[in-house]
């Protein structure tokens, strides 16, 4: 009877092992990546910082989108001027030497800066960027930063998201 048991432990395993190697393996396929555009980027201080001798400090207070608020849906092509409120709260004036730069995201045909308008300490001003809706369907984002005259920028980032359909 134990040699029995043995016999039928013993090709029990000679089995197993037998049923397993004799297995083809089954080839698992990686499924192919599929590469998704980076954003482009660009380094927003393309020109060295000035050395200019100041007490002021330059910064803005964000107030809010004029127009086209975020996903708006904009028409394939379509050429449209975005504005922001912003309030200067720093204590330089600001004037025509500074420019609101494009830093990342999609430049929509805009060019690379922008001047900023004339605004005193405390004042309100509108920034503006001209732009072109890109013509294939999806969601854009355009990311710009403004810039002092010693070429420093200030203040938070402002963006335009628009949906073209």
């Amino acid at each position: 009877m134990i040699r029995t048991i043995k016999t039928f432990m013993f090709l029990t395993i000679i089995s197993f092992c037998f049923f397993f190697s004799s297995c083809t393996p089954k080839i698992t396929e990686t499924p192919t990546v599929i590469p998704t555009a980076m954003l482009p980027t660009r380094i927003a201080a393309t020109l060295e910082p000035v050395e200019i001798e100041t007490d002021c400090v330059n910064s803005f207070y964000y107030l809010d989108d004029v127009n086209y608020q975020d996903g708006t849906e904009v028409e394939a092509g379509s050429v449209f001027l975005k504005e922001w409120e912003v309030q200067n709260n720093g204590s330089c004036d600001w004037n025509e030497k500074y420019r609101l730069r494009f830093v990342s995201g999609d430049q929509m045909g805009a060019p690379d800066s922008v001047p900023i308008p004339s605004v005193i300490v405390g004042s309100k001003g509108k920034l503006s960027v001209e732009l072109q809706a890109p013509k294939e369907p999806g969601t854009y984002r355009s990311v710009w930063k403004a810039f002092g005259s010693d070429n420093r920028s200030f203040g938070e980032t402002v963006y335009v998201e628009i949906v073209v359909k």
